[in-house]
């Protein structure tokens, strides 16, 4: 008997055949919305993908996107997998120079961008030196420039199946921020992801917590709000397929358009980063929508960075049912869901109550996970004891592209290191508290405070910095630059600014990551081993931005 392949096309094939007339919507900020269905859409990725090979795109070739969370992003994630080639969704917030770095690195020969992104194509066009085709989403509001546009790829196409293609296949490929250095390339085969989005699918529809008895009964709706080139978009356009819910695309975001979407579309779950969810309740639009919203009660999954407890309460307040999610570029991502026991007691005490809520939250079926010391043996399970989060699962990349070096680094004993320190509790939850590497996670996006450190040094005042990370209200982390004169130099916070700005002019770093402050000291603190304690900095200037 022949093997049978676990692909992404079996799901999508599932998805057409029995959830066909449940509708697919891309309703962005500036109208001109589409309803569809999955079905429409099945067909609409067999032309896709057939147009895409008439333009020379074939088996292995990788395919990046540069798109908001639209419905041709959603049929980019079924063709181009489908047909046999690589997606490679780019992160959109990276600065230029990262950008043609990743694009090159993955060799990418096609580029499929919104038009929203064209200047950005134009300026780093010269230096992609695998990409040969380019392709523009209009988004309904004509084209920009001479490249092709999607809708004309997909007439092109004849909707012909979609080949027989082995598990082992690689479907995805998706790059690391950068933080600890250049941007490292983790991939993922139909198996990994096909498996992935059956036990996502599974803790959504069943686990304690997630499950919406009601969504049993009848359509409910999933508003696609994490960025979908944030690793898979969390998985949730495959996995909310399968399961067949209502799925909305609201294009680029737009906090006062996503509160509308959810009152009006009544939408049931979402997922994003803490700083999408504070911008939601904090939007000018939200008092009108609020009534509608809690009516409703949409679970809101954070990910990406930690749930403070107050931002927890605030949204359940508002209305959300607020739940945690965790995982890493490296795994797909989904590793662990806040979800509860079958035969667990709440606590009564809110206090304990929200620390359940927000801890980092229990392994979902096929993740193997332990916080181990150094040996990697484990850690006790106190609640208190910290040690480092390893992994296995199908779906965790089986090492870097083109970098065996830090690859040998991140896995171990069999276990991928995901560089996060947590502390483990008896019933097997954990909770991060802090990240082996000092980088700073500001709206669900990384900063790297060595990146920053490195260009704030090349100023010709400076004699030594430590970049940190500072609790922000609204983004979570902002970075702080502490900074040590050199004796008889002067300069002012703002000419540091100033000297950065060069930097992100020239396209090596992006504007968001300037530091919110810099601060001047006489001397920083040092460790036993004379590196700069950035634990005592962080605590020294811990309130400094509120």
């Amino acid at each position: 008997m022949e093997r049978y392949n676990l692909t992404l096309n079996k799901i999508w094939q599932y998805v057409k055949e029995i959830n066909g007339d449940v509708e697919v919507a891309h309703l962005p900020p500036h109208g001109n919305n589409i309803r569809s269905t999955y079905a429409r859409e099945y067909e609409r990725t067999l032309r896709l993908a057939d147009g895409l090979r008439r333009l020379g795109i074939g088996p292995g070739d990788k395919v990046a996107t540069m798109d908001w969370n639209t419905i041709w992003h959603f049929d980019l994630y079924w063709a181009v997998p489908a047909m046999g080639a690589i997606l490679h969704p780019l992160n959109v917030r990276l600065a230029p120079e990262d950008l043609v770095y990743i694009i090159n690195h993955a060799g990418d020969k096609a580029l499929v961008y919104h038009r929203d992104f064209a200047p950005l194509v134009e300026k780093i066009r010269p230096y992609l030196k695998t990409v040969q085709i380019y392709i523009q989403i209009s988004d309904g509001a004509g084209a920009v420039g001479k490249d092709p546009e999607i809708e004309d790829v997909m007439k092109s196409g004849e909707p012909r199946p979609f080949p027989d293609l082995s598990e082992d296949t690689i479907a995805t490929i998706g790059y690391t921020s950068g933080t600890t250095g250049k941007p490292k390339g983790a991939y993922f085969t139909h198996r990994a992801l096909t498996l992935h989005t059956l036990s996502s699918a599974l803790m959504f529809s069943v686990a304690r917590g997630f499950a919406r008895p009601e969504c049993a009964e009848e359509v409910c709706t999933f508003l696609q709000l994490v960025p979908m080139f944030h690793v898979h978009g969390w998985g949730t356009p495959w996995t909310f397929a399968l399961m067949g819910w209502r799925q909305v695309y609201p294009g680029r975001f737009d906090p006062n358009h996503v509160v509308k979407l959810i009152a009006e579309e009544r939408v049931k779950s979402l997922a994003g980063v803490p700083t999408m969810l504070y911008m939601l309740l904090t939007a000018p639009e939200f008092p009108k929508y609020v009534n509608r919203i809690r009516e409703v009660k949409p679970i809101f999954v954070v990910g990406g960075a930690a749930l403070p407890k107050e931002l927890a309460k605030r949204a359940a307040e508002a209305g959300f049912i607020p739940r945690v999610g965790y995982g890493l570029t490296e795994t797909a991502p989904v590793l662990t869901l806040g979800y509860f026991r079958p035969t667990e007691k709440l606590p009564q005490d809110v206090e304990e109550y929200y620390s359940v809520l927000t801890a980092t939250g229990l392994p979902i079926p096929l993740v193997d996970l332990a916080v181990v010391d150094e040996n990697l043996n484990p850690v006790p399970r106190d609640g208190r004891t910290m040690g480092e989060i390893v992994v296995k699962a199908p779906w965790v990349t089986p090492e870097y592209l083109g970098d065996p070096e830090k690859t040998k680094e991140s896995f171990r004993g069999g276990w991928f290191r995901t560089g996060d320190v947590a502390v483990w509790y008896p019933d097997g939850r954990i909770r991060i508290v802090d990240r082996a590497k000092d980088v700073i996670k500001s709206g669900g996006e990384w900063i790297s405070s060595l990146q920053l450190e490195d260009l704030i040094a090349t100023h010709p005042a400076v004699a030594q910095v430590a970049v940190i990370g500072v609790p922000h209200e609204k983004w979570g982390e902002r970075p702080v630059a502490v900074v040590v004169l050199k004796p008889g130099a002067a300069a002012t916070e703002q000419d540091i600014i100033n000297h950065l700005q060069k930097f992100v002019d020239a396209g090596k770093i992006p504007k968001w990551w300037l530091p919110d402050k810099v601060i001047f000291v006489n001397q920083l603190p040092l460790t036993g081993t004379g590196k700069i304690d950035k634990k005592v900095l962080k605590e020294q200037f811990r309130n400094t931005l509120k």
